[in-house]
């Protein structure tokens, strides 16, 4: 696996939306070792129903403990890195949003019904979102990951490995945050163009901005910001794994030399 990809893609130094959020979370922790913020902000089953949009969108920056939002930065730093140089600083940060609402939405339906006294909070449900969302894009160059010699692995289900992985090992981790992450990463995957049509129009971005230019440059140097019109939300997936580990998507009909049939 290629490490530095996924800390600096393409040698590109780190996205501005996702030091910053790592800058922000760490400092919502101390904000709330000193005023209580937590009890704001963590998601209740009934925030829905309260329409309590706070609690809402707010809940992936209330972290538990050191470990939790340390686990929770390191984990989220290398994908939402990835997500940003593609996507754009703006479009990410709306889809991060759009992420967290949607799961919190369908965290409320279901836990009205079946933990009604269960909170939660924590970006790690951001983390599976991102998972699910690359297990997709890798899946589509590697469609196995071989975990020993003789054993293969569908590529697209390894976050779900992942989520049960965490869930005995860590037992109080909310499994529900993180498989309705995790579903809503697949649905971005699949079906990006929908969120994409919630976020605001192209234009509007690249003229807000135009228009807030100065600040951006005040962004310091060694920490990239990455603008709507530099965005290419087209540009193919590229593996995170050495590209001598990709199976190749297309044959190569010049090839001239011996070989030996697959399977003889």
């Amino acid at each position: 696996m290629n490490w530095k990809k996924l800390t600096l893609p393409d040698g590109q130094p780190p996205a501005a939306l996702t030091v910053g959020l790592m800058i922000f979370m760490t400092f919502m922790y101390l904000l709330n070792l000193a005023f209580g913020l937590n009890d704001h902000i963590i998601l209740k089953p009934n925030s829905l129903f309260k329409l309590d949009l706070n609690r809402i969108s707010l809940y992936p920056l209330a972290h538990l403990s050191v470990i939790h939002l340390s686990l929770n930065a390191f984990s989220l730093f290398g994908p939402l890195t990835m997500f940003e140089r593609t996507h754009g600083t703006v479009h990410t940060a709306i889809m991060l949003n759009l992420l967290a609402v949607t799961t919190a939405i369908l965290y409320c339906l279901i836990g009205s019904l079946l933990f009604p006294n269960v909170d939660v909070a924590g970006s790690s449900g951001w983390c599976f979102s991102l998972f699910a969302y690359y297990s997709v894009k890798e899946s589509v160059l590697r469609p196995t990951q071989r975990i020993v010699s003789t054993y293969s692995f569908p590529t697209i289900y390894i976050p779900v490995v992942l989520l049960l992985l965490i869930t005995i090992i860590v037992p109080g981790s909310s499994f529900w945050g993180h498989f309705l992450g995790m579903i809503m990463g697949y649905v971005l995957a699949f079906k990006e163009s929908i969120f994409c049509k919630l976020a605001p129009p192209s234009s509007l971005v690249i003229k807000i901005e135009t228009k807030l230019d100065r600040l951006i440059n005040l962004i310091p140097l060694g920490v990239k910001y990455y603008r709507e019109q530099e965005a290419d939300r087209s540009l193919e997936y590229a593996s995170i794994f050495h590209s001598e580990d990709v199976l190749p998507i297309h044959n190569n009909e010049n090839f001239q030399g011996q070989g030996r049939a697959l399977g003889a």
